[in-house]
C-alpha cells in the first residue's frame, strides 16, 4: 500500500496556505469563510494561510498573503524532495489563481509539504523563516496560553465570571467559579449560556474533555472542560443542575489529588502544543494515549503518536471501531533499558464496534525511537485475533 496515496485526502481536509507581503488576519468561526481580495491582487487570485485545531474544525485562524505570483516563486524557488510521510499539522497554505487551487501542509518549522505529489519543498531559509514567523503569529492569535493552575486560578477568582470558548466550533458562553482548589468548578450564568454548552456538546451531556479557552480580560488562558452537571449548584434558573470542571495545566481531580491525562491532553491542544505535549511521553504514557486519544477520537493527536501517521492499521481500527478499552494491565512489555530504540507492549483489549457484538483481542504496540533524546513513537500497531465485523 502506497502511505502517500492515503494521506493525501486527510492532509487537503486538515490544511490550507504563504507569500510576501501580508495582509489582514483574523479568526473565523465558519468553515471556509476566508478573506476577501483585499491585497490588490487579480479577482479570484489568492493567497492565504490558514490555522485550524482539527480537520472538521469551524473555527479557523486565516491571513490573506500578498501576491499569489511571489508565493508561485517561492514555492518554487525551492527543492523538493520525495517524502515517504506527511506531517500532521495545524497549519496550510492555499494558492488561488486562475489554474485552480493548489493546498500546502506547513509543518511547525516552515517546511512545506505538496500532498498532491507527496513531496516535502525545502524553501530558502530566509522564506522558511518569513513563513514560520507568520504561522507563529497566527498561531498566536488561534490558541491560548498554557498557564500552570497555580497561576491561573489567581485570573479567575472564586465567584468572578468568564467567557469559555470552544476550540473547535467556536461557541462562547459565559460562567461564573463557584468552588474548587485543585481546578476550577464553574456554572453556566444563564440559561442561554446552558443552552450553548449543550449545543456544544451535541445535545447530550458528556464527560468528554473539550479543549477550551478562558477569556480573563487581557489575556487568553488554555484550558479543558468536560460537559456533564453534577455535585453542587448555586445559579438558579440557569437550567444546569450542578457544576462542572475546568482544568489547566497541571490542575488535578480534588478527591485523587492526581492529575487527569485526558483533560491534560485538551490543555495542550487548547494551547496548540500537542507536538511538544506527545514529544515529552514515555513507553508506557505512549501507550496510554493511544487509547486514550482513540476514544476520544482526538485523531489528529493520536496521528502525532506514529511514525507514520496513517498507519494502515489504525485507519482499519477508525473505520470499524468506536472504542477499545483495556483494562490498564499490561499482558507484556518487553525493552531492554532506559537507553533502549525499541520497545513493545502487548495488551489484552476489548473492541467495540457500532452494531456489532464485543470482540476481544491482543493488541501489540512496537515504539521505536532514533536516539534516547528522541520521542517514542508507534511504528507499528497489530492485532491478533481480530476479525472485523461483516
Amino acid at each position: 500500500m502506497d502511505p502517500m496515496r492515503d494521506t493525501r485526502t486527510g492532509l487537503l481536509l486538515a490544511v490550507l496556505l504563504f507569500g510576501a507581503a501580508f495582509g489582514p488576519s483574523g479568526i473565523s468561526a465558519a468553515p471556509g469563510n476566508e478573506p476577501g481580495n483585499a491585497s490588490g491582487n487579480e479577482p479570484g487570485n489568492e493567497a492565504i494561510l490558514r490555522v485550524t485545531a482539527a480537520p472538521n474544525a469551524a473555527r479557523t485562524a486565516v491571513m490573506t498573503l500578498g501576491s499569489p505570483n511571489a508565493v508561485s516563486r517561492m514555492l518554487n524557488g525551492g527543492v523538493r524532495v520525495r517524502t515517504h510521510y506527511l506531517p500532521v499539522t495545524d497549519a496550510s497554505m492555499a494558492l488561488i489563481t486562475g489554474e485552480g487551487r493548489q493546498t500546502f501542509a506547513v509543518d511547525r518549522n516552515g517546511y512545506v509539504y505538496d500532498p498532491v505529489k507527496g513531496e516535502k519543498i525545502l524553501l530558502r531559509r530566509t522564506d522558511r523563516l518569513l513563513l514560520k514567523k507568520r504561522v507563529d503569529q497566527l498561531r498566536g492569535s488561534y490558541y491560548g496560553l498554557l498557564l500552570p493552575w497555580d497561576e491561573a486560578q489567581s485570573r479567575i477568582p472564586m465567584a468572578s465570571t468568564f467567557a469559555l470558548t470552544d476550540v473547535e466550533t467556536g461557541k462562547t458562553f459565559r460562567v461564573q467559579r463557584r468552588a474548587g482548589s485543585s481546578h476550577a468548578d464553574v456554572q453556566p450564568l444563564t440559561r442561554g449560556d446552558t443552552e450553548i454548552m449543550k449545543d456544544i456538546y451535541g445535545g447530550k451531556w458528556s464527560w468528554k474533555r473539550r479543549a477550551v479557552l478562558v477569556g480573563t480580560g487581557d489575556t487568553v488562558l488554555a484550558a479543558s472542560m468536560h460537559g456533564m452537571p453534577h455535585g453542587g449548584d448555586g445559579i438558579p434558573d440557569n437550567g444546569f443542575s450542578g457544576h462542572f470542571c475546568v482544568h489547566f495545566l497541571g490542575s488535578t481531580t480534588h478527591k485523587s489529588r492526581s492529575v487527569d491525562p485526558e483533560h491534560q491532553l485538551m490543555v495542550y491542544k487548547a494551547a496548540g502544543k500537542l507536538t511538544d505535549y506527545v514529544g515529552t511521553l514515555n513507553q508506557d504514557e505512549l501507550a496510554a494515549a493511544f487509547f486514550k486519544t482513540f476514544n476520544l477520537k482526538e485523531i489528529p493527536a493520536a496521528r502525532m503518536l506514529f511514525v507514520d501517521p496513517y498507519n494502515e492499521t489504525f485507519e482499519q481500527l477508525l473505520s470499524q471501531m468506536e472504542r477499545i478499552s483495556s483494562d490498564g494491565k499490561t499482558g507484556k512489555t518487553a525493552y531492554a533499558a532506559d537507553d533502549s530504540l525499541v520497545a513493545e507492549r502487548s495488551q489484552i483489549v476489548k473492541l467495540y464496534a457500532a452494531g456489532s457484538r464485543v470482540r476481544q483481542a491482543r493488541l501489540v504496540l512496537r515504539l521505536v525511537r532514533g536516539t534516547p533524546a528522541e520521542p517514542w513513537k508507534i511504528e507499528s500497531l497489530s492485532i491478533n485475533r481480530f476479525n472485523p465485523p461483516s
